[in-house]
């Protein structure tokens, strides 16, 4: 007998499961309310590697005269820089959608699913009508979205998270990152180099990676030009005419400093995309780091997997 799955999700996870399982018979369901790709391909990965490039290239443009060259005035283009990357994405994003149409037995919808139960799912379409499906397994491939700290003024107009960073077509003059993770200090380089004057505050430098790249980083960060706070936390972030001040406090001492930029990038990590899917009422177990699966990657419900 042909099964029947649902993959909720067209990432890096989703359609190479979708794909997958094509391959191996099934007939797939592909459920993805966004662009194919995910996370990865249109507000991560590719676009930050874009945009790395055109740092490096700024970067070498600022060390001409040690190779004897004498370079003119130069500065980035914040719209070309963001066409630029639009076209790169877009490309790989046409390639996956003709990839996953290329299986006959792989059917995509556009829109939104919420899991009614093991076997059965109810999609909004984009075109705002319902398709009920029924499935004998199901995949949860929802990927992530950026976290924003509970820092007292994170709703303010210029606090942005990467997905609004990576549509912006002006470089701003200071940017404030909040986080030393690796999306903040890939941030942080970037855009020192693409024009910024970054002020960096993080609690910690890659808290996850070894001591002593975390203490090699920070002289690193100060060298690149960025002006680097260690040990300290954004407490409060408030506008001041058409700027944004925040206000930090170190952990370990009573001291205080205040940061004046443009924007504000809250790089403070990432958390599950679970909206809707109807986890709490199916009993699906998560946390805010995701969803709990055992070594087949199955749920806690039989026949769902994440």
């Amino acid at each position: 007998m042909t099964k029947t799955i649902a993959v909720i999700g067209a990432g890096p996870g989703g359609y190479v499961a979708a794909i997958r399982g094509a391959q191996l018979g099934a007939n797939v369901i592909l459920i993805e309310n966004r662009e194919v790709g995910g996370t990865c391909l249109n507000r991560g990965c590719i676009p930050t590697k874009t945009y790395f490039r055109n740092a490096e290239i700024m970067s070498s443009f600022k060390r001409a005269a040690e190779f004897g060259i004498t370079a003119g005035e130069f500065k980035m283009d914040g719209k070309a820089l963001q066409e630029r990357k639009n076209k790169v994405v877009n490309t790989l994003v046409g390639g996956i959608e003709q990839l996953i149409s290329s299986y006959k037995n792989i059917e995509f919808l556009r829109g939104t699913a919420n899991i009614k139960n093991k076997n059965n799912i109810s999609v909004e379409l984009k075109d705002g009508s319902k398709k009920e499906i029924t499935v004998d397994n199901i995949v949860i491939a929802t990927g992530s979205k950026p976290q924003m700290t509970e820092t007292k003024g994170v709703d303010l107009e210029g606090v942005i998270t990467s997905d609004e960073l990576l549509e912006m077509e002006e470089i701003p003059e200071t940017l404030i990152v909040v986080g030393g993770g690796v999306i903040g200090l890939e941030f942080a380089s970037i855009y020192q180099e693409l024009g910024s004057q970054v002020i960096l505050l993080a609690s910690r430098i890659l808290k996850d990676a070894d001591k002593e790249i975390s203490r090699r980083l920070v002289p690193m960060l100060k060298k690149q030009g960025i002006e680097t706070y260690v040990d300290i936390r954004a407490k409060e972030i408030t506008k001041e005419g058409d700027k944004l001040r925040v206000l930090a406090k170190y952990k370990e001492k009573d001291e205080e400093i205040e940061v004046i930029g443009d924007k504000v990038l809250i790089a403070s990590g990432r958390g599950p995309v679970i909206e809707g899917l109807n986890l709490d009422e199916l009993g699906i177990k998560y946390d805010d780091k995701g969803v709990f699966v055992d070594n087949e990657f199955e749920t806690n419900i039989s026949g769902i997997y994440a």
